[in-house]
């Protein structure tokens, strides 16, 4: 049952004019009765005496003073939510104040400091690693008041592929990958591979990603941004080691993409879980830029359609694996949302996994991302009881 709760913006109060006894939030917070209640009206579900749900996005502040994040995602979630039944807001650690949190209302075409209750549901949006480091406040009050925390932290490359390889359908997809921790593994891996990829165990969006490759007289080392020739394994071991600046780094197996008008091309699988019950979401193609290293669009990639490279590609096949690898990373890390795959495919058609996201960025495919919201948003209801 839908019904309006009124949030006074001048007496920063959440105001009710149905006089039986209302609460909302994880903490059961009540919610004011006033027969004339007046402010921004919000629609919400009701489930007995208690309304919602309220739902989190978790960000940083990043440098500013309200808040960093994918505004216009946001905003879309909140309207979306909206249509059905809920109260969507924006928060960051500096805003936790015990029993209440200071975040953020959508309101009247902006967002607006509020006085919100703890969340049904905390969806972790926060964008750097570095910010994460602070997330431990919001943890610790998550797990006491029992609160669904999604996406609950970046996956580190090394870590997520060790757990992978003990599932025996996941390992057989997997590149070959190492630690890249001293200069003998270095040498040993370019003699055994001829070509490698080098990439720090925590970034995003194809950033420090370096193709190395052994030619006859030097050792070649591409980013997407330039390319170096050395004239030995130390040369370039040095020049990586600067490039990276003391970063975890992993070394893997070069895996010769299928290619698309003579450029490579991968997939960015959306993985999402309604209930119990994990699928895929959406197929999107990323085709790397001339002379990229990666498939990225920040890095020059660009997007296709999945009907234009699906021959070949076995969608049942995708789906088996994305459900095994959602089994394995909740074992490892527990309560899961949702998540993205880089999945290469080879000249073979054989699949390769080569990262998987916590975090998925928006799909630049509208109708992905608008099946990814309906999901998200189908989520928070099964997991709230409304």
């Amino acid at each position: 049952m839908l019904m309006e709760l009124f949030y006074n913006i001048t007496k920063n109060k959440w105001l009710t004019d149905c006089k039986q006894p209302l609460v909302f939030g994880k903490n059961n917070l009540p919610i004011l009765y006033e027969e004339d209640s007046s402010g921004v009206a919000f629609k919400v579900k009701r489930n007995k005496n208690k309304v919602g749900p309220v739902i989190a996005i978790l960000t940083s502040k990043e440098g500013r003073q309200d808040f960093y994040g994918n505004r216009s995602t946001f905003k879309k979630i909140h309207h979306q939510l909206q249509q059905t039944g809920g109260i969507l807001f924006v928060m960051t650690p500096e805003g936790y104040q015990g029993e209440e949190i200071d975040g953020f209302l959508f309101i009247e075409g902006e967002w607006r400091k509020a006085c919100l209750p703890l969340p049904d549901i905390i969806y972790n949006r926060v964008a750097s690693y570095r910010a994460e480091e602070k997330l431990d406040e919001i943890r610790k009050m998550a797990l006491q008041n029992a609160i669904p925390l999604y996406n609950p932290h970046f996956f580190n490359k090394w870590e997520t592929y060790k757990q992978l390889l003990q599932n025996d359908l996941c390992k057989d997809y997997l590149p070959d990958t190492m630690v890249m921790d001293d200069f003998r593994k270095f040498t040993d891996w370019i003699e055994k591979y001829q070509t490698l990829i080098v990439k720090p165990v925590l970034s995003n969006r194809g950033n420090g990603v370096y193709l190395v490759k052994k030619n006859i007289n030097h050792i070649e080392v591409t980013s997407n941004k330039v390319k170096n020739k050395y004239s030995s394994y130390g040369e370039a071991w040095e020049a990586l080691k600067s490039k990276l600046h003391a970063q975890t780094v992993i070394i893997q197996k070069h895996i010769a993409l299928k290619q698309y008008l003579n450029r490579p091309y991968d997939l960015r699988i959306l993985v999402q879980r309604v209930k119990e019950h994990w699928g895929v979401t959406g197929i999107g193609v990323r085709w790397a830029g001339q002379g990229s290293v990666t498939t990225h669009v920040p890095q020059g990639g660009s997007i296709l359609p999945f009907e234009t490279v699906s021959s070949g590609i076995d969608r049942q096949e995708i789906q088996k694996l994305a459900i095994q690898i959602a089994n394995q990373l909740e074992l490892a890390y527990g309560y899961l949302c949702e998540f993205s795959i880089d999945l290469g495919v080879d000249e073979a058609n054989q699949l390769w996994i080569f990262e998987i996201n916590s975090k998925p960025m928006q799909f630049d495919e509208p109708h992905i991302q608008g099946k990814a919201l309906q999901t998200l948003i189908q989520c928070f209801y099964e997991d709230t009881g409304f």
